[in-house]
Formats: C-alpha cells, sequence, structure tokens
C-alpha cells in the first residue's frame, strides 16, 4: 500500500513537472494563436470578386521568431471561358491549399516549362522567391474538390490547368522558413 502511495506521489511529481514544460505562461516568447474568421475569408472572397484571379494575403505571424506563417485565400475564375497561365515554383516557401469552393484540375511536380524569376516586391513579399512559367511539363494532374488539402513543399511546380466550376476559391497556409514574407495583421 505504501509503494502504491510513492509510485503515485512519484507520478503525480512527473506529470507536473512535465505539464509545467509545455504551459504557455512559462515559454518566453510564446506565440499567441491567431485567428481568421469564416465572416473573414468570406469578405475577401467578396471583395476581390472581380478579375480572373485574386490573393489576399489576411495573416503573416512569426512564430517565436523562429519561421513565419502566413494565410491568403485566393480566388481563381475563368474570363471569356479562358484562364489565365498558372505554373509557379516557390523557392523557401511550402504552401498548404484548402479547397473551399469550385472544381478543377490541379498539376503539381514535373517542370516549368520557360520559368523567368518574380522580380516585383510586392509578389515576393506575398508568396516568396518564386518563378512562373508558361506551363508545367509532366506532373501529376488531381481533380479538387471542396474539403480537399494538398501540401506543395518548396521547389515543386504547380498549377491550376483547368477550372470546371465558374471559379474556385482556396485558402492558402503558407510556411516561410526563411522569414521572406512581409508579416500582416488583422486590418481594424
Amino acid at each position: 500500500m505504501r509503494a502504491n502511495r510513492l509510485v503515485m506521489a512519484a507520478v503525480l511529481a512527473i506529470s507536473t513537472t512535465a505539464s509545467a514544460k509545455y504551459d504557455a505562461a512559462t515559454q518566453p516568447g510564446a506565440t499567441p494563436a491567431t485567428f481568421v474568421s469564416a465572416r473573414e475569408i468570406k469578405a475577401a472572397v467578396e471583395k476581390t470578386d472581380t478579375g480572373a484571379f485574386s490573393d489576399s494575403p489576411l495573416r503573416v505571424v512569426p512564430i517565436q521568431s523562429k519561421y513565419n506563417v502566413g494565410m491568403a485565400v485566393v480566388r481563381r475564375t475563368k474570363i471569356n471561358g479562358r484562364m489565365l497561365p498558372d505554373a509557379l515554383i516557390h523557392d523557401d516557401v511550402a504552401e498548404v491549399y484548402q479547397i473551399i469552393e469550385g472544381e478543377g484540375v490541379l498539376v503539381t511536380g514535373g517542370a516549368l516549362k520557360s520559368a523567368k524569376p518574380l522580380t516585383a516586391a510586392a509578389v515576393v513579399a506575398e508568396i516568396g522567391p518564386s518563378s512562373a512559367g508558361q506551363s508545367i511539363v509532366g506532373g501529376t494532374s488531381r481533380r479538387v474538390v471542396p474539403g480537399d488539402i494538398v501540401i506543395i513543399p518548396p521547389h515543386i511546380p504547380h498549377g491550376f490547368v483547368d477550372i470546371t466550376t465558374p471559379r474556385i476559391v482556396y485558402t492558402i497556409i503558407r510556411i516561410d522558413p526563411h522569414k521572406v514574407l512581409e508579416l500582416r495583421s488583422p486590418r481594424r
């Protein structure tokens, strides 16, 4: 019986010490959680509902000064039955797409045809150092629908080759280990 009490006391002491290690209040420089509401995402889509393409960064936050994480809403629309060429590769930034509206065909992998670095400072601040091409040669085509999630590491060509609904809308989480994205806070 006494051995059981000693074991219980030791377990309690260890668990209390271990949980303190993960208590955010005890972690210097801990980054608070960042919230982006469905209302804010919808407003970003509605605000930019003209033209063939919009990429609306809503947040880019530093995570304990180690890396940045960005969140954007992207909308692509066919104009007169055609869509803009979409063939990109990012040097430093990984992207995670979640389709929230519409359907399309996304190609990942392969190689960019006629790749040229994107040099506009505003573009680099939003998506990181990247190159664009006329198209993607090879790669894997996938039909994407609402709810699908696609993880695209740096150095992987990617782009939509078709939108099979009037438009496609998706969120992008950008993981930025080199802190090249411009920090963005919520607009007030």
